[in-house]
Order: C-alpha cells, then structure tokens, then sequence
C-alpha cells in the first residue's frame, strides 16, 4: 500500500514539475505525500532499520546456543600389506569404512549461555528504540525542511516586494537631490537600505534552495506546486513538569540507553562465566564396516567381512585456570574490558536523562515564546495592514507621499515574515514536545491528520 501510494506520489510531482507555472500552482504537495516517500526512500532509515533486524537476529542466535550441537561424521581408508613367506608373495588388503553421529549438550557453562541471551534480548530492546527515535528524528527532519521551504517562499515573496519598494524610494531620493528637494545623506540611507534589501532577497533565495535540497534528499522528491502550512493537531502535557515526567518514561532515547546499560551489565556477567567450570554431555553412535582380502600368487584365496556398531555417552568437566580465546582474547583481560563498557553505558543513560530533561525545557520555553511571538506578529500583521490601507488612502488624496506608502508597506512585509517563522517555531517545538514522550509517529500524525479532516467535513456538512 506504501510502495504504490509512494509511487502515486513520484508520478503526480513529475507531472506537476514538467507543467507550466499556472498548473503547478493548482497541485500542492502534501505533507503526508513527503513522510510517506521518506518511509519509502529514505536511505538511512532502511540502514535503521537494518540495525533493528541485526539485533532480533542476534538474539534468536543466543537463544539457538541452548541447543545442542549435532554431528555426522564419514571416513573410509583402503590399506594393504604386501609379505614375502618362503619366496612366494603374500597381499593382504583392507577397506575399512566408519561413519556416525555425535550430539554433544552443553550442561553448564556458568551461565554464560543465560546472560548472553539476556544481553541480546536487551540489545534487541534497544534496538527497537533506537529505532523509534530515528524514525521520530526522520518526521522532525522532513518536516523541518517542509516548513523550511514553506517560510522560505513567504521570505522570498516578500523581500522581492520589499526590494523592488526601497528601489522606487532610492529612485524618489535621487529626483529629490537632482531638484533641489532632497539631501546626499537620504539617498545614501535609501542607497543603504535598497542594497541590504537585496542581501536579504538573496539570502532567503539560498535558504529556501537549501531547504528544497534537503527535502529532496530526505523524501526522494521534488517539492512541486503549493506547500500549504500544515495543522498539527496533537496533545501535550500540561506544564513542563509533567512533560519530564511523560518523557523520563517514554521517550525513546532514555529507554535505549536504560536497555543498552542492562545488555552491558548481562555481558559483563557472561564473560565472567569464563572463570566457571563447565560440564558437557555427549553421545555418539556409530558403524564401522571392514572388509579385508587376502592374495597368493595374483589369486584371492581368502576374504572376510566385518562390521560392528559403537555408542559412546561421555561426560565431561572443564575448569579454565588460563584460557586465551582468538576472538576474546584471554579471559580475565576480556572481564576487564567488558566491566569497563558496562560502566560507560551507565555514564551514558545517565547523560541521556539529563540530556532529554534539557531537551524538554528548552522547547517547551521555545513553543511558549512561539506562541507569544505569533499573537505579537498577527497584531503586527493586522496594525501594519491597517496602516498601510490608510497611507494609499492618504497618497491618492495626495496627502502622503509614495515614499511613506512604500515605508508603511515594507513594515507590513517584514511582520507577515515575522509571523511565517514564529509559526514554523510553534509547530516544530510542539512537534520536538510530542516526540520527547515518545509518541512520535507517522500512524499517530496521519491518525491526527485524518481526525482533523474528518471533523472538518462534520463542520461543513
């Protein structure tokens, strides 16, 4: 369903990028429609998801050592023995042929076995995570660049308009001087003005081509048509504390890290079983068929065949005094190296606590001040408007001059600017928020999207 609604996807922007400019104005491209060819496309989250896969692998591998090994074993050997008895030659020859089974059980191995499966079992835990917060980090990052070409074609829209504005008032500046009306420092300033105007248009252009890259990079596909400010209706907590509360339980990144401590510790603990004895059983059974023939003078005078069958039940008990091993190297060393991972994943969850603790101020302030910053923008919006409505007004009466109309309009640009980032703030701070109690997915997004439409439809219905 993914594959054919991503392919849905790639065909209606390709159709979208060869059309001309008005018809791509018609088509938007959607958020879902970018988080869905991200899921799809995406070359690190597959390699992500390829980690998760590894560990699951891993630990069905710690479970199968519980198993006992088995074995078949085939051998065959010809011999003969040639004897001079009173002058006459004497072959003897022999066919021996041996084959069976052998199982051999592990009984004890102090616990090295069990811990090394509870490490992988909390590695596995880990890895599924791991690869929750990559994915959340793989939602934040498509909707940041999606944001980011949002906000960037409202800057560029406006900067034009605000350049083109200060270039007519350099214009106005420079007939003022040449009659007499103006002063060499105003157009200076309105020379000023009109060049940092132009840095700003260029600026914004290389951030919105900036953005489009990245959103290329991170879904696959071209940002085609209309981007529309999309409505991210999800709940968070209350107030910041129990923000941190949600989040010390919840949030992905602790819990790796609590798993990853817990795999360490268990390792620790199965690499000291090395210092154990350890007991194994084994079973063999077996045939062994010999056929032996006997030669005087170039004739066959003798032959006979033998054939017997064998088991064996051996137990046996191993006690290590100084053991070497070419992958672990020499027991007490590899004791020393695994206590000292352990203690750097305890460092390590510890971090993370404090790190996700700060994450959860720091954009809870963000998403207040957001908040704040887009109801300070709209009055902006609304009262620059207003203002600027009044001086065209004033200006075709012949009241104000076109320099004040193009002043009053530039202010009403730049808030418009104002409230597109605060807006961009709000939502990606609201976003990291949601993301921070590990709820961040792309089933809960689309679930709260469709909500969204569905009572939408209710209300216009």
């Amino acid at each position: 369903m993914k594959k054919s609604l991503f392919l849905v996807v790639m065909l209606a922007c390709g159709t979208v990028c060869s059309a001309d400019s008005a018809d791509s104005n018609a088509t938007s491209t959607t958020l879902e429609e970018a988080l869905f060819s991200a899921y799809n496309c995406n070359n690190e989250w597959s390699s992500d998801q390829i980690d998760k896969q590894i560990a699951d692998d891993r630990y069905l591998q710690s479970k199968i050592m519980f198993l006992p090994s088995i074995s078949g074993n085939v051998s065959s050997s010809r011999s003969k023995t040639a004897k001079e008895l009173s002058g006459n030659s004497h072959n003897t020859k022999y066919t021996r042929t041996k084959f069976g089974v052998t199982i051999t059980q592990n009984l004890f191995n102090g616990f090295s076995s069990t811990n090394n499966a509870k490490s992988q079992n909390n590695a596995a835990k880990a890895a599924f995570h791991k690869l929750r917060e990559k994915e959340q980090n793989l939602i934040i990052n498509v909707l940041d660049a999606y944001l980011g070409i949002w906000v960037g074609r409202e800057k560029v829209t406006a900067l034009k308009k605000k350049e083109e504005n200060l270039k007519k008032t350099l214009e106005s500046q420079e007939i003022a001087l040449e009659t007499g009306a103006g002063t060499q420092s105003e157009v200076a300033l309105a020379t000023a003005n009109y060049q940092k105007a132009i840095y700003e248009k260029i600026n914004a252009e290389t951030e919105l081509f900036t953005a489009e890259s990245n959103f290329k990079k991170l879904t696959g596909i071209t940002a085609c048509g209309r981007i529309d400010l999309p409505n991210i209706d999800i709940s968070l907590p209350d107030s910041l504390e129990k923000l941190i509360s949600v989040a010390m339980k919840s949030n992905h990144s602790i819990l790796y890290y609590k798993y990853s401590e817990m795999a360490a510790d268990n390792r620790l603990d199965a690499t000291k079983g090395g210092l154990l004895p350890s007991c194994d059983v084994s079973l063999q059974a077996g045939r062994n068929l010999e056929k032996m023939s006997r030669h005087y003078a170039g004739n066959n005078i003798y032959g006979e065949d033998n054939s017997e069958n064998n088991y064996v039940a051996e137990i046996a008990v191993n006690v290590p005094i100084f053991t070497n091993s070419p992958n672990s190297g020499n027991t007490y060393s590899a004791i020393a190296i695994a206590g000292k991972e352990a203690l750097k994943a305890k460092f390590a969850a510890r971090d993370a606590l404090g790190e996700i603790k700060k994450e959860c101020v720091v954009n809870w302030n963000t998403y207040i001040s957001a908040n704040a910053m887009i109801e300070a923008s709209r009055s902006a919006v609304k009262s620059a408007a207003l203002s600027s409505e009044s001086d065209m007004e004033e200006s075709d009466l012949g009241l104000k001059s076109n320099t004040d109309v193009w002043v009053k309009e530039n202010q009403l640009l730049e808030a418009r600017v104002n409230l597109a980032t605060s807006q961009k703030q709000k939502i990606m701070a609201k976003v990291k928020l949601y993301a921070l109690t590990g709820n961040l997915s792309l089933s809960s997004i689309l679930k709260k999207k469709s909500k969204h439409r569905a009572n939408a439809r209710r209300k216009n219905g």
